[in-house]
């Protein structure tokens, strides 16, 4: 129940009481914002993502016009494999993608490879940049970092379709190519640590929408398990987001030691399975000391109106709001061109429709 002692919360503190299994006065709540950030800043996609300075500026304009309880920093998850030798290729309208692939033609390459430096390498000095400005902002939000999983650095390092054809093809390839992935995903977490910011790593390929679950426990699992224990040694936890259907390996990925899973779901999936996923997830997190973290859906913020805003957000909270352990968030990011009101619809209804004196007396 609420502490009764206590009528305000800071956004961290409403965080703190989540992930310890208790309540605050409402549930946390924060959408996932990356290139989004910048676009509303007036940025290009490719000046948030390349320009440290202005993305920091545009994150913590952010953070003033919306007062979300988790702030973290974000800009685009290509930049990991970029640092490995793959080409990035941007958009005015989509976040940045790959579009060659260092191990495509040659993964033989990966033998004469060395694990790149994120303070010297590619645009991770610049991210580490960007993580510096916002923890020394010292916003009384909750703060944390998205960093790039292993299985999406070795997907984008060797092409989707050829890592998931070499599988089954050259299984040993696959082990090596997630050793390097895994190294690079440590080295890199080593240094965001010294920001004194939180780390969370984004892996959207290990989702059982592209790869199984078969698949995942096989390939994925023991680094996703190595890399959380290497954190834990430092006292630190990590947390996960994978995109699409994940309900297959929740207890995957509990056993991995996620202290935090965020849940998405493919916009074409099944209504009823925002529900089942969300309502598994919270319930194994209540049992095992994980928290959920999700899932309204994004898709519908570049052009929803208010009332289908705040039935998402509803939605969740009818779904799980009774029980801790829970944080509302956006299924994903946020799209470049969301709606910059279906953002502030999303953080007015959980202030409101969220708060623990309604959910628990009801």
């Amino acid at each position: 129940m609420p502490q009764e002692q206590k009528t305000e919360y800071t956004p961290r503190e409403r965080v703190v009481a989540a992930y310890k299994g208790g309540f605050a006065d409402r549930v946390p709540a924060y959408p996932i914002a990356g290139v989004f950030a910048g676009c509303l800043d007036g940025l290009t996609i490719e000046e948030y993502c390349t320009n440290p300075a202005k993305a920091a500026r545009a994150m913590l304009n952010f953070y003033d016009r919306y007062q979300p309880d988790i702030m973290i920093a974000f800009n685009d998850l290509a930049k990991a494999a970029e640092a490995t030798g793959c080409r990035v290729k941007y958009s005015a309208s989509v976040v940045p993608s790959i579009d060659h692939h260092v191990l495509q033609d040659d993964k033989g390459k990966l033998a004469r490879m060395e694990v790149p430096d994120p303070r010297r390498d590619g645009r991770l000095p610049a991210f580490l940049e960007q993580c510096t400005a916002l923890a020394a902002a010292k916003l009384p939000s909750a703060l944390g970092s998205v960093n790039v999983g292993p299985c999406t650095i070795a997907m984008l390092m060797r092409n989707p379709e050829l890592f998931c054809l070499d599988t089954i093809d050259d299984p040993a390839f696959v082990h090596d190519l997630m050793r390097f992935a895994t190294d690079f995903a440590k080295r890199v977490g080593d240094a965001i640590l010294e920001t004194k910011i939180g780390l969370s790593y984004s892996d959207p390929t290990a989702s059982c929408s592209l790869i199984g679950p078969d698949t995942y426990r096989e390939f994925v699992k023991p680094y996703h398990t190595e890399l959380v224990d290497y954190f834990k040694a430092k006292k630190v936890g990590t947390t996960v987001h994978i995109c699409g259907t994940t309900h297959q390996i929740h207890e995957d990925l509990m056993d991995a030691g996620f202290v935090a899973i965020t849940i998405d779901l493919d916009q074409q999936a099944d209504p009823a399975l925002k529900v089942d996923q969300l309502d598994r997830l919270v319930t194994l997190g209540n049992q095992r000391s994980v928290v959920a973290i999700g899932n309204a859906d994004v898709t519908i913020f570049e052009r929803a109106t208010r009332a289908e805003i705040e039935a998402e957000v509803k939605r969740c909270i009818d779904t799980v709001g009774r029980r801790s352990r829970f944080v509302l968030s956006t299924s994903c990011e946020l799209p470049p061109r969301a709606n910059p009101d279906c953002v502030q619809w999303f953080m007015d209804a959980a202030r409101d429709y969220g708060r623990y004196e309604r959910i628990l007396d009801r």
